[in-house]
Formats: C-alpha cells, structure tokens, sequence
C-alpha cells in the first residue's frame, strides 16, 4: 500500500514538474503601470438660468492593472485585465465660483496582442482592446462636495515592444491610447442647481509591463 502511494505521489509531482517546465503551455499573468495624460470634455449647466458653461478638465495620471491571458502562439494572444486610475483634478470655471473635478477610474477589459518577431528574444507589440469602465466623478466647491458613479464603454489601441529575459520572464513597454464613452450621462444635484453631462474622456501616455509565462 505504502509503494503504491509512493507511486501515485511520484507520478504526481512528476506531472507537476513537466507542466511548470513547459513554458509554451500558453498561459502567463502579469502587470503593468502607465503614466497618462487625461483630457475630459464636458458641459455644465445651470437648470436654472439655462446659462452652459465650459467643463472641460485635464491632467496626468498613474494607471495600474493585473492581466491574465493565453497564447495562441508566438504571435497571437488574449488576455484580461484590471486597471485602476489613480485620481487627477482640475479646475472648472464659471463667472461667479470655481469647481474642482475629481475622477477616479476603475476599468474591466478583454485584449487581443499581435506580437510578430523582430529581433532574438525582441517583438512588436500591436494591440486592441475594449471594456467596462467605472468612474467616480466628484465635483467640488468651497461650500460643499458631491460624488457620482458614470458608467461607460472604454476602447483603446497600444504600439510597443517586449523583450524575453528568460523563456518565462518578458517586458514590454509602449505607448498606448483610448477613449472612454459614458453611458450615464447627467450629473444633476438639485443643491446646485447645475447639470455636468455628456462626459467624454481620452488617455493617451507610456506604459511598463511585465509577464511571467507558465
């Protein structure tokens, strides 16, 4: 009994020992880091004068996210991924008060990679990819502060390079840009009367990723 138990436990850890030592079984995870310069077009309102106001906003942001994805083959690859926008502020103007825009943005996508061979151990990286998109938007004044989930549609592209250090540890690093389409349009807060509506946002920037390939 105690043989045949050695057995199995052997074959197992043998297994094991093969799948992990094949680094083309397709599967990797990784992470990545960005630095982004944000633009969001805007208006605001004022429900009770009808008077519409410039609300457009920008400013720089750190970008972080986690993927998972497969390998088709050297050249071919999907993926999904987490990213998290760290919060940006800019100033909205208006003839008698001023209000600060505070956007904080968590993001769900799906990618697709072509990665065809420049160079030993370097490719090209051109991507694709699109998802959900969930932003907090608090607008600010010396009075008082309101926040507000929008939801929207976010779709990019991404032109880079990654570099394998070892068959199962690579880099890549790029440019990459993309948009976001807000589903909820309105922000209306009967305490000021005001409606920020129709937000569209674009990132564009560099970014910094690794992935580890099982």
């Amino acid at each position: 009994m105690d043989k045949k138990l050695l057995s199995i436990v052997a074959g197992v850890c043998l297994f094991a020992n093969i799948a992990l030592a094949d680094e083309k079984s397709g599967f990797f995870i990784g992470a990545d880091a960005a630095w982004m310069h944000s633009n969001v077009k805007g208006d605001l309102k004022h429900n009770l004068t009808g008077m519409t106001f410039n609300g457009d906003v920008s400013g720089n942001i750190p970008n972080f996210g986690l993927r998972a994805g497969y390998r088709f083959n050297e050249s071919h690859r999907i993926y999904a991924a987490y990213n998290y926008s760290d919060e940006f502020n800019d100033l909205i103007k208006t003839p008698k008060i001023q209000i600060e825009g505070d956007f904080t943005t968590h993001k769900f996508l799906l990618g697709y990679d072509f990665t065809p061979k420049l160079f030993t151990n370097t490719r090209a990286v051109l991507g694709v990819y699109s998802g959900y998109a969930k932003t907090n938007i608090d607008l600010k004044t010396s009075f008082l502060s309101l926040s507000q989930n929008f939801d929207g549609f976010v779709y990019g592209a991404k032109l880079g390079a990654l570099y394998e250090l070892t068959p199962r540890n690579e880099i890549e690093f790029g440019v990459k840009a993309e948009q976001i389409r807000y589903n909820s349009r309105n922000f209306y807060q009967s305490t000021i009367g005001s409606n920020f509506y129709d937000p569209k946002q674009t990132n564009y920037g560099v970014y910094l990723g690794y992935a580890y390939k099982f």
